[in-house]
Protein backbone atom coordinates (compact mmCIF):
# COMPACT_ATOMS: atom_id res chain seq x y z
CA UNK A 1 0.00 0.00 0.00
CA UNK A 2 2.72 2.55 0.66
CA UNK A 3 4.79 1.29 -2.12
CA UNK A 4 1.70 2.21 -4.47
CA UNK A 5 1.09 5.51 -3.03
CA UNK A 6 4.62 6.15 -3.43
CA UNK A 7 4.72 5.33 -7.20
CA UNK A 8 1.23 7.37 -7.37
CA UNK A 9 3.37 10.35 -5.89
CA UNK A 10 5.98 10.21 -8.32
CA UNK A 11 3.54 9.49 -11.40
CA UNK A 12 1.60 12.77 -10.23
CA UNK A 13 4.65 14.81 -10.27
CA UNK A 14 5.68 13.67 -14.00
CA UNK A 15 2.22 14.57 -15.30
CA UNK A 16 2.62 18.17 -13.95
CA UNK A 17 6.10 18.72 -15.21
CA UNK A 18 5.13 16.96 -18.59
CA UNK A 19 2.32 19.82 -18.10
CA UNK A 20 4.70 22.71 -17.87
CA UNK A 21 6.38 21.60 -20.98
CA UNK A 22 3.75 20.91 -23.27
CA UNK A 23 1.93 24.43 -22.75
CA UNK A 24 5.21 26.68 -23.73
CA UNK A 25 4.90 24.08 -26.95
CA UNK A 26 1.60 24.54 -27.22
CA UNK A 27 1.66 28.31 -27.76
CA UNK A 28 5.38 28.19 -29.92
CA UNK A 29 3.47 25.65 -32.04
CA UNK A 30 0.53 28.22 -32.50
CA UNK A 31 2.70 31.22 -32.91
CA UNK A 32 4.47 29.27 -35.60
CA UNK A 33 1.22 28.65 -37.21
CA UNK A 34 -0.57 31.82 -37.15
CA UNK A 35 2.92 33.74 -38.59
CA UNK A 36 2.37 31.09 -41.74
CA UNK A 37 -1.24 31.76 -41.94
CA UNK A 38 -0.48 35.28 -41.88
CA UNK A 39 1.87 35.29 -44.47
CA UNK A 40 -0.04 32.91 -46.87
CA UNK A 41 -3.28 35.09 -46.57
CA UNK A 42 -3.02 37.94 -48.99
CA UNK A 43 -2.79 41.79 -48.18
CA UNK A 44 -5.56 44.03 -48.60
CA UNK A 45 -4.13 46.43 -51.80
CA UNK A 46 -2.76 50.01 -50.57
CA UNK A 47 -5.83 52.33 -51.06
CA UNK A 48 -5.72 54.67 -54.22
CA UNK A 49 -5.59 58.78 -53.74
CA UNK A 50 -9.37 58.26 -54.67
CA UNK A 51 -10.04 55.85 -51.88
CA UNK A 52 -8.10 57.77 -48.90
CA UNK A 53 -10.46 59.31 -46.86
CA UNK A 54 -9.88 63.00 -46.10
CA UNK A 55 -9.56 64.04 -42.76
CA UNK A 56 -11.84 66.66 -43.20
CA UNK A 57 -14.24 64.63 -44.90
CA UNK A 58 -17.80 66.05 -43.92
CA UNK A 59 -20.29 63.14 -42.84
CA UNK A 60 -23.59 65.06 -41.69
CA UNK A 61 -24.61 68.29 -43.27
CA UNK A 62 -24.81 71.25 -40.97
CA UNK A 63 -26.52 74.40 -40.72
CA UNK A 64 -23.72 77.74 -41.59
CA UNK A 65 -24.01 80.34 -38.73
CA UNK A 66 -25.96 83.26 -39.23
CA UNK A 67 -24.72 86.49 -41.04
CA UNK A 68 -23.67 89.48 -39.01
CA UNK A 69 -24.35 92.86 -40.64
CA UNK A 70 -22.28 94.73 -41.85
CA UNK A 71 -21.63 92.22 -44.64
CA UNK A 72 -18.31 94.01 -45.21
CA UNK A 73 -16.53 97.21 -44.46
CA UNK A 74 -17.79 98.91 -47.92
CA UNK A 75 -17.48 102.57 -48.76
CA UNK A 76 -20.99 104.37 -48.08
CA UNK A 77 -21.40 107.15 -50.54
CA UNK A 78 -24.99 108.96 -51.22
CA UNK A 79 -26.28 108.10 -54.15
CA UNK A 80 -27.70 111.68 -55.91
CA UNK A 81 -31.02 110.74 -57.05
CA UNK A 82 -31.56 111.79 -60.45
CA UNK A 83 -34.96 111.14 -63.04
CA UNK A 84 -34.84 108.62 -66.12
CA UNK A 85 -36.45 109.29 -69.31
CA UNK A 86 -36.71 105.95 -71.76
CA UNK A 87 -37.11 106.68 -75.19
CA UNK A 88 -39.70 103.89 -76.83
CA UNK A 89 -38.47 100.53 -77.76
CA UNK A 90 -36.79 99.74 -80.71
CA UNK A 91 -36.02 96.22 -82.22
CA UNK A 92 -32.30 96.37 -83.29
CA UNK A 93 -31.64 92.32 -82.67
CA UNK A 94 -33.26 89.27 -84.38
CA UNK A 95 -32.05 86.02 -84.27
CA UNK A 96 -33.76 83.85 -87.87
CA UNK A 97 -35.74 81.23 -87.38
CA UNK A 98 -37.01 82.21 -84.01
CA UNK A 99 -33.95 80.80 -82.50
CA UNK A 100 -33.47 81.52 -78.82
CA UNK A 101 -31.74 84.91 -78.49
CA UNK A 102 -29.71 86.41 -75.36
CA UNK A 103 -27.52 89.29 -74.78
CA UNK A 104 -24.75 88.80 -72.13
CA UNK A 105 -23.14 91.76 -71.67
CA UNK A 106 -22.01 95.16 -73.35
CA UNK A 107 -18.60 95.88 -74.05
CA UNK A 108 -16.87 98.47 -73.05
CA UNK A 109 -17.26 100.49 -76.66
CA UNK A 110 -20.94 100.96 -75.73
CA UNK A 111 -21.58 99.59 -79.22
CA UNK A 112 -20.45 95.52 -79.04
CA UNK A 113 -22.55 93.56 -77.06
CA UNK A 114 -21.92 89.67 -77.01
CA UNK A 115 -24.67 87.65 -77.69
CA UNK A 116 -26.09 83.64 -77.51
CA UNK A 117 -28.03 82.07 -80.06
CA UNK A 118 -29.59 78.81 -79.89
CA UNK A 119 -29.19 76.92 -83.05
CA UNK A 120 -32.35 74.79 -83.05
CA UNK A 121 -31.72 72.76 -87.05
CA UNK A 122 -28.14 71.94 -85.55
CA UNK A 123 -26.80 69.62 -83.07
CA UNK A 124 -23.94 68.69 -81.36
CA UNK A 125 -24.38 65.03 -82.90
CA UNK A 126 -26.31 63.02 -84.92
CA UNK A 127 -28.39 61.98 -81.81
CA UNK A 128 -30.29 64.96 -82.22
CA UNK A 129 -29.82 65.07 -77.96
CA UNK A 130 -27.51 68.96 -77.72
CA UNK A 131 -28.17 71.46 -79.65
CA UNK A 132 -25.56 73.97 -80.19
CA UNK A 133 -25.32 77.40 -79.67
CA UNK A 134 -22.71 80.35 -80.92
CA UNK A 135 -21.46 82.88 -78.69
CA UNK A 136 -21.11 86.24 -80.94
CA UNK A 137 -19.98 89.69 -80.78
CA UNK A 138 -22.36 92.29 -82.38
CA UNK A 139 -22.19 95.32 -83.79
CA UNK A 140 -25.23 97.42 -82.73
CA UNK A 141 -24.53 100.35 -85.08
CA UNK A 142 -22.69 98.23 -87.83
CA UNK A 143 -24.69 94.65 -87.84
CA UNK A 144 -21.55 93.31 -87.78
CA UNK A 145 -21.60 89.87 -86.10
CA UNK A 146 -18.31 87.54 -85.30
CA UNK A 147 -18.55 84.04 -83.99
CA UNK A 148 -16.31 82.89 -81.61
CA UNK A 149 -17.26 79.91 -80.25
CA UNK A 150 -19.70 77.00 -80.72
CA UNK A 151 -21.21 75.14 -77.46
CA UNK A 152 -24.24 72.60 -76.51
CA UNK A 153 -27.29 75.00 -75.82
CA UNK A 154 -26.95 75.91 -72.13
CA UNK A 155 -28.55 79.25 -70.33
CA UNK A 156 -25.49 80.27 -68.53
CA UNK A 157 -23.78 83.24 -70.23
CA UNK A 158 -19.76 83.93 -71.14
CA UNK A 159 -18.30 87.12 -70.49
CA UNK A 160 -16.05 89.16 -72.22
CA UNK A 161 -12.72 89.77 -70.86
CA UNK A 162 -10.80 93.21 -72.20
CA UNK A 163 -7.44 92.48 -71.65
CA UNK A 164 -7.25 89.71 -72.85
CA UNK A 165 -9.85 90.69 -76.50
CA UNK A 166 -11.53 87.20 -75.90
CA UNK A 167 -14.98 85.19 -74.34
CA UNK A 168 -14.38 83.37 -71.35
CA UNK A 169 -17.45 81.16 -71.22
CA UNK A 170 -18.56 77.42 -69.76
CA UNK A 171 -19.47 74.61 -71.87
CA UNK A 172 -20.74 70.86 -71.58
CA UNK A 173 -18.25 68.26 -72.20
CA UNK A 174 -20.20 64.75 -72.78
CA UNK A 175 -18.36 62.07 -71.95
CA UNK A 176 -20.63 59.34 -72.91
CA UNK A 177 -24.92 58.36 -73.39
CA UNK A 178 -26.61 55.90 -70.98
CA UNK A 179 -28.85 54.18 -73.33
CA UNK A 180 -31.21 53.03 -70.63
CA UNK A 181 -31.79 56.15 -69.68
CA UNK A 182 -31.65 58.17 -73.00
CA UNK A 183 -29.29 61.24 -71.64
CA UNK A 184 -25.82 62.29 -71.89
CA UNK A 185 -23.57 62.13 -69.38
CA UNK A 186 -21.17 65.22 -68.91
CA UNK A 187 -19.32 67.38 -67.15
CA UNK A 188 -19.18 71.30 -66.95
CA UNK A 189 -15.89 72.86 -68.77
CA UNK A 190 -14.49 76.95 -68.61
CA UNK A 191 -13.12 77.73 -71.81
CA UNK A 192 -11.89 81.38 -73.55
CA UNK A 193 -12.02 81.75 -76.84
CA UNK A 194 -9.91 84.60 -78.63
CA UNK A 195 -12.09 84.74 -82.24
CA UNK A 196 -11.44 81.09 -83.20
CA UNK A 197 -14.16 78.82 -82.47
CA UNK A 198 -12.46 75.69 -83.91
CA UNK A 199 -9.03 76.90 -81.16
CA UNK A 200 -11.27 77.12 -78.18
CA UNK A 201 -8.42 77.03 -74.73
CA UNK A 202 -9.74 74.68 -71.93
CA UNK A 203 -9.06 76.71 -68.28
CA UNK A 204 -10.67 74.34 -66.28
CA UNK A 205 -13.04 71.16 -65.96
CA UNK A 206 -15.22 69.18 -63.51
CA UNK A 207 -16.97 72.75 -62.35
CA UNK A 208 -19.97 71.92 -60.38
CA UNK A 209 -21.73 75.21 -60.98
CA UNK A 210 -21.89 78.05 -62.37
CA UNK A 211 -18.68 80.48 -62.09
CA UNK A 212 -19.28 84.54 -61.25
CA UNK A 213 -17.15 87.38 -62.41
CA UNK A 214 -16.00 90.25 -59.96
CA UNK A 215 -17.58 93.03 -61.15
CA UNK A 216 -14.81 96.00 -62.23
CA UNK A 217 -11.40 94.05 -61.71
CA UNK A 218 -12.93 90.56 -63.92
CA UNK A 219 -11.60 88.38 -61.52
CA UNK A 220 -13.57 85.02 -62.19
CA UNK A 221 -14.34 82.55 -59.10
CA UNK A 222 -15.30 78.89 -59.96
CA UNK A 223 -15.64 75.65 -57.81
CA UNK A 224 -13.95 72.16 -59.34
CA UNK A 225 -13.70 69.48 -57.03
CA UNK A 226 -14.54 70.77 -54.14
CA UNK A 227 -11.78 73.74 -54.40
CA UNK A 228 -12.55 77.46 -55.06
CA UNK A 229 -10.34 78.68 -57.31
CA UNK A 230 -9.80 82.60 -58.84
CA UNK A 231 -8.48 83.55 -62.12
CA UNK A 232 -7.26 87.26 -62.23
CA UNK A 233 -7.44 89.20 -65.49
CA UNK A 234 -4.96 87.61 -67.17
CA UNK A 235 -5.86 84.45 -66.43
CA UNK A 236 -3.55 83.32 -63.72
CA UNK A 237 -4.61 81.97 -60.68
CA UNK A 238 -4.48 83.49 -57.50
CA UNK A 239 -6.08 81.68 -54.38
CA UNK A 240 -7.57 78.03 -53.72
CA UNK A 241 -9.95 77.58 -51.11
CA UNK A 242 -12.81 74.48 -49.97
CA UNK A 243 -15.82 74.62 -50.02
CA UNK A 244 -17.92 71.51 -50.42
CA UNK A 245 -21.58 72.47 -51.03
CA UNK A 246 -22.91 68.82 -49.80
CA UNK A 247 -21.26 70.18 -45.74
CA UNK A 248 -24.10 72.78 -46.00
CA UNK A 249 -26.79 71.14 -47.68
CA UNK A 250 -28.88 70.50 -44.60
CA UNK A 251 -32.32 71.01 -45.64
CA UNK A 252 -32.62 68.05 -47.98
CA UNK A 253 -35.87 67.17 -46.77
CA UNK A 254 -37.24 70.62 -48.63
CA UNK A 255 -35.85 69.92 -52.05
CA UNK A 256 -35.62 67.29 -55.14
CA UNK A 257 -32.94 64.85 -55.27
CA UNK A 258 -30.96 66.56 -57.64
CA UNK A 259 -27.31 68.41 -56.56
CA UNK A 260 -27.84 71.57 -55.38
CA UNK A 261 -26.16 74.37 -57.84
CA UNK A 262 -26.33 77.62 -56.67
CA UNK A 263 -26.38 80.99 -58.54
CA UNK A 264 -23.90 82.94 -57.28
CA UNK A 265 -23.83 87.18 -57.37
CA UNK A 266 -20.80 89.21 -56.57
CA UNK A 267 -20.74 91.94 -54.42
CA UNK A 268 -18.98 95.07 -55.37
CA UNK A 269 -15.86 95.87 -53.78
CA UNK A 270 -15.41 93.10 -51.28
CA UNK A 271 -14.67 89.54 -51.16
CA UNK A 272 -18.27 88.24 -50.86
CA UNK A 273 -19.83 86.08 -52.86
CA UNK A 274 -23.86 85.54 -52.22
CA UNK A 275 -24.56 82.16 -53.36
CA UNK A 276 -28.15 80.99 -53.55
CA UNK A 277 -30.49 78.08 -54.55
CA UNK A 278 -34.06 78.67 -55.79
CA UNK A 279 -37.11 77.68 -53.48
CA UNK A 280 -40.74 77.50 -54.61
CA UNK A 281 -41.08 75.87 -57.87
CA UNK A 282 -37.23 75.06 -58.43
CA UNK A 283 -37.30 73.02 -55.15
CA UNK A 284 -33.67 73.40 -54.37
CA UNK A 285 -33.38 74.31 -50.76
CA UNK A 286 -33.63 77.65 -50.37
CA UNK A 287 -30.21 78.10 -48.98
CA UNK A 288 -29.31 81.70 -49.07
CA UNK A 289 -25.43 81.84 -47.89
CA UNK A 290 -22.54 84.61 -48.29
CA UNK A 291 -19.56 83.48 -49.18
CA UNK A 292 -15.67 85.19 -48.35
CA UNK A 293 -13.74 84.09 -52.19
CA UNK A 294 -10.65 85.26 -49.84
CA UNK A 295 -11.00 82.55 -46.58
CA UNK A 296 -13.81 79.98 -47.45
CA UNK A 297 -15.71 80.98 -44.30
CA UNK A 298 -20.29 81.07 -44.92
CA UNK A 299 -22.32 82.50 -42.93
CA UNK A 300 -26.31 82.00 -43.92
CA UNK A 301 -28.77 85.04 -44.56
CA UNK A 302 -32.16 83.92 -43.59
CA UNK A 303 -34.62 86.04 -45.25
CA UNK A 304 -38.02 84.31 -44.22
CA UNK A 305 -38.32 82.48 -47.67
CA UNK A 306 -36.09 81.25 -50.46
CA UNK A 307 -34.73 83.20 -53.34
CA UNK A 308 -36.57 82.44 -56.47
CA UNK A 309 -34.33 84.22 -59.11
CA UNK A 310 -32.73 87.02 -60.62
CA UNK A 311 -30.44 88.28 -57.12
CA UNK A 312 -28.31 91.68 -58.27
CA UNK A 313 -26.39 93.91 -56.38
CA UNK A 314 -26.48 97.75 -56.72
CA UNK A 315 -23.19 99.12 -58.13
CA UNK A 316 -22.09 100.65 -54.79
CA UNK A 317 -22.55 97.29 -53.18
CA UNK A 318 -24.62 98.06 -50.29
CA UNK A 319 -28.03 96.65 -51.88
CA UNK A 320 -28.95 93.59 -52.62
CA UNK A 321 -32.16 92.88 -54.70
CA UNK A 322 -33.77 89.31 -55.87
CA UNK A 323 -37.54 88.01 -56.26
CA UNK A 324 -38.19 86.31 -53.29
CA UNK A 325 -41.03 83.25 -52.66
CA UNK A 326 -42.90 82.80 -49.91
CA UNK A 327 -42.75 78.69 -49.86
CA UNK A 328 -39.96 76.43 -49.83
CA UNK A 329 -41.71 73.74 -51.57
CA UNK A 330 -44.27 73.98 -54.30
CA UNK A 331 -45.62 76.38 -56.32
CA UNK A 332 -45.58 79.77 -54.15
CA UNK A 333 -48.79 82.47 -54.31
CA UNK A 334 -46.70 85.30 -55.45
CA UNK A 335 -42.65 86.36 -55.70
CA UNK A 336 -42.14 89.82 -54.41
CA UNK A 337 -39.35 91.86 -54.52
CA UNK A 338 -37.06 91.91 -52.15
CA UNK A 339 -34.17 94.24 -51.22
CA UNK A 340 -31.13 93.72 -48.81
CA UNK A 341 -29.13 96.26 -46.80
CA UNK A 342 -25.84 95.03 -46.42
CA UNK A 343 -24.47 97.32 -44.18
CA UNK A 344 -27.92 97.32 -41.59
CA UNK A 345 -29.32 93.79 -42.41
CA UNK A 346 -32.71 95.13 -43.05
CA UNK A 347 -35.04 93.48 -45.48
CA UNK A 348 -37.70 95.76 -46.82
CA UNK A 349 -40.54 93.98 -49.57
CA UNK A 350 -41.42 96.39 -52.12
CA UNK A 351 -44.74 96.49 -53.88
CA UNK A 352 -44.31 96.67 -57.17
CA UNK A 353 -47.95 95.59 -58.94
CA UNK A 354 -51.46 97.37 -57.50
CA UNK A 355 -53.37 96.55 -54.65
CA UNK A 356 -55.87 94.68 -57.36
CA UNK A 357 -53.60 92.12 -58.12
CA UNK A 358 -50.90 91.66 -55.01
CA UNK A 359 -50.51 88.24 -54.44
CA UNK A 360 -50.89 86.73 -57.52
CA UNK A 361 -47.67 88.29 -59.19
CA UNK A 362 -44.27 87.01 -59.61
CA UNK A 363 -41.15 89.25 -60.20
CA UNK A 364 -39.62 87.50 -62.88
CA UNK A 365 -36.34 89.46 -63.30
CA UNK A 366 -34.98 92.96 -62.17
CA UNK A 367 -32.01 95.23 -62.31
CA UNK A 368 -30.68 98.44 -61.13
CA UNK A 369 -29.85 101.95 -62.38
CA UNK A 370 -27.03 103.65 -62.04
CA UNK A 371 -27.48 106.15 -59.14
CA UNK A 372 -28.81 102.64 -57.36
CA UNK A 373 -32.11 104.67 -55.92
CA UNK A 374 -34.16 102.92 -58.83
CA UNK A 375 -35.38 99.47 -60.11
CA UNK A 376 -36.28 98.29 -63.31
CA UNK A 377 -38.63 95.03 -62.66
CA UNK A 378 -40.41 92.67 -65.28
CA UNK A 379 -43.20 91.19 -63.32
CA UNK A 380 -46.01 88.36 -64.52
CA UNK A 381 -49.38 88.90 -63.47
CA UNK A 382 -50.92 85.02 -64.91
CA UNK A 383 -54.82 85.56 -65.26
CA UNK A 384 -54.11 82.43 -66.30
CA UNK A 385 -51.05 79.95 -67.38
CA UNK A 386 -53.00 78.37 -69.83
CA UNK A 387 -53.09 81.01 -72.68
CA UNK A 388 -50.44 83.16 -73.60
CA UNK A 389 -52.76 86.06 -74.48
CA UNK A 390 -54.51 86.48 -71.53
CA UNK A 391 -50.33 86.36 -69.91
CA UNK A 392 -49.65 89.71 -68.39
CA UNK A 393 -45.69 90.69 -68.56
CA UNK A 394 -45.35 94.11 -67.66
CA UNK A 395 -42.17 96.22 -66.64
CA UNK A 396 -42.23 98.66 -64.11
CA UNK A 397 -40.19 101.40 -62.59
CA UNK A 398 -39.90 101.28 -59.18
CA UNK A 399 -38.21 103.95 -56.91
CA UNK A 400 -36.09 102.35 -54.32
CA UNK A 401 -35.92 105.24 -51.76
CA UNK A 402 -39.74 106.16 -51.66
CA UNK A 403 -41.24 102.84 -52.95
CA UNK A 404 -43.21 104.02 -55.82
CA UNK A 405 -44.06 102.08 -58.98
CA UNK A 406 -45.37 102.48 -62.14
CA UNK A 407 -45.59 100.88 -65.77
CA UNK A 408 -43.02 101.66 -68.42
CA UNK A 409 -44.94 101.82 -71.72
CA UNK A 410 -48.58 100.75 -70.62
CA UNK A 411 -49.62 100.61 -74.35
CA UNK A 412 -47.83 97.27 -74.49
CA UNK A 413 -50.49 94.39 -73.70
CA UNK A 414 -47.09 92.35 -72.88
CA UNK A 415 -43.45 91.88 -72.33
CA UNK A 416 -42.19 88.51 -72.64
CA UNK A 417 -39.20 87.86 -69.98
CA UNK A 418 -37.18 84.99 -69.71
CA UNK A 419 -37.27 83.38 -66.18
CA UNK A 420 -34.57 81.43 -66.60
CA UNK A 421 -31.21 81.85 -64.30
CA UNK A 422 -28.84 83.14 -66.73
CA UNK A 423 -30.93 84.66 -69.64
CA UNK A 424 -30.50 88.55 -69.25
CA UNK A 425 -33.84 90.77 -69.83
CA UNK A 426 -31.93 93.71 -69.34
CA UNK A 427 -28.34 94.70 -70.01
CA UNK A 428 -27.14 98.27 -69.36
CA UNK A 429 -24.43 99.78 -71.52
CA UNK A 430 -21.37 100.94 -69.57
CA UNK A 431 -21.99 104.52 -69.83
CA UNK A 432 -25.79 104.17 -68.74
CA UNK A 433 -27.52 105.78 -71.53
CA UNK A 434 -28.78 102.82 -73.33
CA UNK A 435 -30.68 99.79 -72.14
CA UNK A 436 -31.26 96.40 -74.47
CA UNK A 437 -34.40 95.04 -72.89
CA UNK A 438 -36.65 92.35 -74.24
CA UNK A 439 -39.36 93.30 -76.48
CA UNK A 440 -42.74 93.81 -75.67
CA UNK A 441 -45.10 91.21 -77.91
CA UNK A 442 -48.46 91.20 -78.19
CA UNK A 443 -49.35 86.90 -79.14
CA UNK A 444 -46.91 84.84 -79.14
CA UNK A 445 -43.06 85.09 -77.00
CA UNK A 446 -40.12 86.81 -78.40
CA UNK A 447 -37.30 85.42 -77.09
CA UNK A 448 -35.60 86.16 -80.23
CA UNK A 449 -35.36 90.37 -80.28
CA UNK A 450 -34.04 92.63 -78.52
CA UNK A 451 -34.95 96.57 -78.42
CA UNK A 452 -32.76 99.19 -77.48
CA UNK A 453 -34.43 102.00 -75.20
CA UNK A 454 -32.19 105.23 -75.20
CA UNK A 455 -32.35 106.62 -71.92
CA UNK A 456 -31.52 110.09 -70.14
CA UNK A 457 -30.41 110.53 -66.85
CA UNK A 458 -31.36 113.89 -65.42
CA UNK A 459 -30.15 115.13 -61.69
CA UNK A 460 -31.91 116.58 -59.18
Amino acid sequence: MKKTSKVKGVLEVLAVIGLILVIPLFFAIKTAADKQEAKNTPMPPAPTASEVPETNSVTTAQRPPQCTFPLAQITRVESTPEEYTFSEPKVVLTAPDGNPLNVAQWLPDNQQVLVTEGLRNQYVDNNNTAIQQSISLYNLETGESKVYAIRAEIYEPPIWQPELNGVVYPAFNFTSLDKVKGIRIFTRELRISYGNPDATQLLADKLQFPFVVKPSKNEILYLSDKKLSKLDKSLKKLSLASFDPDQWDYAKSRRNNKPVSYQMAWQPGTALVFLYSGGGTSLQGGYAFVLNTDTGHICELELGGPVDRAAQWSSDGRYLAFAKATSYTGFSDTIDLVVLDSITGNLRTIDVVPPDVKGQHYVTDLTWTPDNLHLLVFVNIPSTYDSFETMHHKLYFVGFATGQSAPLFPEFKSFFAEGIPGSNNFVWSPDGLKLLVRCPVMKHPATNRFCLISVQRTKH
